[in-house]
């Protein structure tokens, strides 16, 4: 909630990029918690005292009030030099050819930023990958796949409803993405938006089909996925080394190809399109990472695509 009256606050505040990557990151963050509650414990296993609890909550109070206070006093300074905002609104379109500034300086301005930020990105969905498979192998994995649930599951534990409509909405939500993606150097969008709304509508897939079934259709190689867009912003930089301007220089022109009207081209685009393959790659394989951990020994993929009769489930194979 909180998350959502952020991105209206930016979107009130004339922030539209803001508020789209805000409203994408909280939905990629609800789908984390919800893999992350299968793992807590049912009951609190001990009770913190009164004074604790009120110990800690005038400590919270003091925090974000020293935050709030803070950041005030940020926005009512009146600092001697200019902004440098004024920089970028005046050279956005001359310098890097587009007028989403935003998006300019991401990819050209700040490109190295991004750059080094897409690394860590994909570092960080590596080493979740690692830790994944490392637990899944030791005893820990075991207990895991063996663990009995907790409650009682749903007879339909994959709705058809819901199978349905995450699978009609698949291309619309691809079509979508590209859209977000190619607006991104003029109009609100990029790269970074497109890919988190396509992993979040292949995420849903998951959700909607179970693990095994989307595993079995999905087989993307994420390493990959990552590894390709993080060269891609590589290869832009270097083709401005080449041609002797500085590292992740950009650079734009307008064309015009038969029965189309004339368009504009960056190389801002191909670094922005590293930008998008990298989260792609990076969001699907930390939460692919995740869902595994929840898989039980003995569940097979239910052969029946829509899991139209709910009584009918796989049967464990036998040794």
């Amino acid at each position: 909630v909180i998350g959502l009256i952020v991105s209206l606050a930016f979107a009130y505040l004339s922030a539209p990029d803001l508020a789209l990557t805000q409203a994408s990151v909280e939905v990629v963050t609800i789908i984390l918690l919800l893999l992350a509650l299968n793992f807590l414990p049912k009951g609190t296993p001990h009770e913190s005292s009164g004074s604790r609890r009120l110990r800690d909550g005038i400590l919270a109070s003091l925090v974000g009030l020293g935050a709030g206070l803070l950041t005030f006093q940020i926005q009512a300074s009146n600092f001697s030099q200019a902004s440098i905002s004024a920089y970028h609104l005046a050279n956005a379109k001359p310098g890097g050819g587009g007028t989403n500034v935003v998006n300019v300086i991401l990819v050209d301005f700040r490109g190295f930023d991004t750059f080094g930020e897409i690394i860590v990105l994909g570092i960080a969905a590596l080493v979740i990958y690692a830790l994944t498979e490392t637990l899944l192998a030791g005893a820990v994995g075991r207990r895991l796949a063996d663990r009995p649930p907790d409650t009682g599951e749903a007879g339909d534990s994959h709705p058809l409803m819901m199978v349905i409509a995450t699978r009609v909405m698949m291309p619309i939500t691809l079509m979508v993405a590209l859209f977000i993606f190619l607006r991104g150097h003029n109009q609100p969008g990029g790269g970074f938006i497109a890919g988190l709304v396509v992993a979040i509508a292949l995420i849903m897939q998951y959700m909607a089909s179970g693990f095994d079934w989307a595993a079995a259709r999905q087989k993307y190689p994420y390493h990959g996925i990552i590894a390709a867009g993080i060269f891609a912003a590589l290869l832009t930089g270097l083709g401005s080394l080449v041609l002797g301007y500085p590292f992740l220089t950009s650079s734009y022109g307008y064309f015009k190809l038969p029965f189309i009207e004339k368009f504009e081209l960056a190389t801002a685009m191909a670094f922005d399109a590293g930008v998008f393959l990298c989260v792609v790659g990076a969001v699907m394989l930390a939460l692919e990472s995740l869902s595994r951990l929840a898989h039980r020994s003995g569940e097979r993929p239910s052969p029946y695509p829509m899991d139209v009769d709910p009584s009918r489930t796989a049967q464990p194979e036998k040794a």
